[in-house]
């Protein structure tokens, strides 16, 4: 089942800050909830497990991360995982703008998920996986303003 996201966000703090933000790998990962064992293999590169709760998928699904600037104020992330029964990937751009006093960020995703966690249904895990971008924009919109 492949899943796709998008959307467009405004963070109240300069270009400078949200792109250190970005770049961050150890601040991304804490904005991810139900994610646990953070260990960073090098400044583009590192290992966490998350508690997806799909629907009866219960356990931790370990993911291997890693980031990638394509071009000035252009991200993207990569994330596998590999368990409880199921195979995750899941790529992530990240393309930064000037607005304002403030800094746009226009994001896609696209989730590519087989096995157990892949046959609960589209429309279950495109709910869940909804609620979970809301609350890690959320989590990054609360440390990028804490500076």
């Amino acid at each position: 089942m492949q899943v796709d996201f998008g959307g467009d966000e405004e963070f109240d703090a300069p270009i400078e800050e949200v792109r250190s933000f970005v770049m961050n790998i150890e601040k991304v990962a804490s904005c991810i909830p139900d994610s646990d064992n953070f260990s960073r293999i090098d400044s583009n590169h590192f290992t966490m497990n998350i508690e997806p709760g799909l629907g009866v998928v219960k356990g931790s699904l370990p993911l291997h991360c890693s980031l990638e600037s394509k071009a000035e104020n252009n991200y993207a992330y990569s994330i596998e995982g590999k368990g409880l029964g199921s195979e995750v990937k899941m790529s992530l751009s990240l393309n930064l703008y000037e607005k304002g006093n403030s800094t746009g960020v226009k994001w896609e995703s696209i989730i590519n998920i087989k096995g157990i966690m892949g046959g609960i249904g589209e429309a279950v895990v495109r709910k869940i996986t909804q609620e979970y971008v809301e609350k890690i924009i959320a989590n990054a919109r609360r440390k990028i303003a804490e500076r």
